[in-house]
């Protein structure tokens, strides 16, 4: 009963009519894999690898902490309780918290604390918001996901910061074998995490009221919400991001980029036809629905991209002299 009328509020939303749904929709591309694949390269390589760094950092931590939020919470999507709400996009993972709205206050809310102009801040702001606005919208979540959310994006970007600033000096002086060790163990720990929670839920099943609902909707294909995907996507990207950068450190320092324009242009396109080789040509390549075999190659994929990002394409750019 909670559930069906918490989606009270997303029938309340959909009301205000279809016109809605292409600002909707576009708000939410701005928290989706894709987004991030497409605007976290571009900064890292174009603008500021050190902002670029910290921001990957910072969504990687936030993904893997969503998945495994959502493995303890395991809490419905809207259109699972109620046939009312249209779920003008089909997801299959549980829904408390909303990784969007989480990961837009980690990212959009960093952005916001980084600049000293009032208006840029207020933008910041106001894009996260609509991110979790749009969710509702969307059906994909209730609004309890999207304020969880949004509160543990906010707990996270004011520990980062606070460890940034408090930590930030000594950690960057340890040694690169205690450095990789450190990453691998952040990684370890979410992949462990969420496996001990998936076991703990292995008895759990739709009850036959939203099992209705989501065959509906996904036409009768079996949905796992407990798929470890998110969280082995962020945990391989982080180690790859972080392995990356420690590797390359003594040759290619972080800081502001200074190419021509020119040449960032050529930069963004070289580094991003390599990012899609890999998530999008892999993809495609290696085997799915096989277990652990799937998994693993999963995590290899994004631990590839993460590397690509962050050592193998400013590799590229020095070997060009761009």
């Amino acid at each position: 009963m909670f559930w069906e009328n918490m989606s009270q509020i997303n029938i309340v939303f959909q009301n205000l009519g279809e016109w809605l749904f292409y600002p909707m929709r576009l708000f939410s591309f701005l928290g989706d894999e894709e987004f991030y694949l497409f605007i976290m390269p571009a900064i890292f390589w174009c603008f500021d690898s050190r902002l670029g760094l910290r921001l990957g950092m910072l969504l990687m931590v936030s993904n893997g902490i969503n998945g495994v939020f959502k493995f303890l919470l395991h809490g419905p999507r809207p259109f699972w309780v109620n046939d009312k709400v249209i779920a003008y996009i089909h997801e299959s993972s549980f829904g408390v918290p909303s990784g969007h709205s989480q990961n837009a206050v980690s990212i959009w809310g960093y952005f916001a604390t980084l600049t000293k102009k009032l208006w840029l801040r207020w933008i910041f702001i106001a894009i996260f918001i609509f991110i979790g606005l749009s969710r509702i919208y969307l059906g994909a979540h209730f609004i309890l996901d999207v304020v969880i959310g949004w509160v543990i994006g906010g707990i996270l970007v004011f520990l980062f910061i606070f460890i940034e600033k408090r930590y930030g000096t000594r950690i960057a002086l340890w040694k690169k074998n205690k450095k990789i060790s450190a990453a691998i163990l952040v990684s370890v720990f979410f992949i462990l995490t969420a496996i001990f929670l998936v076991q703990v839920n292995q008895n759990w099943q739709f009850s036959p009221s939203n099992l209705t609902n989501v065959n509906r909707v996904f036409e009768g294909e079996k949905i796992n919400p407990f798929s470890m995907d998110g969280v082995l996507t962020a945990s391989g990207a982080w180690l790859g991001l972080v392995i990356g950068v420690i590797y390359v450190s003594d040759c290619l320092p972080l800081g502001k980029i200074s190419a021509s324009t020119t040449n960032k242009i050529v930069r963004f396109i070289i580094g991003l036809i390599g990012v899609m080789v890999l998530w999008a040509g892999l993809r495609l390549v290696f085997p799915s629905g096989i277990p652990f075999l799937s998994e693993f190659l999963r995590f290899l994929r994004y631990l590839l991209i993460g590397i690509w990002i962050s050592a193998g394409a400013p590799l590229i750019f020095r070997r060009l002299n761009i």
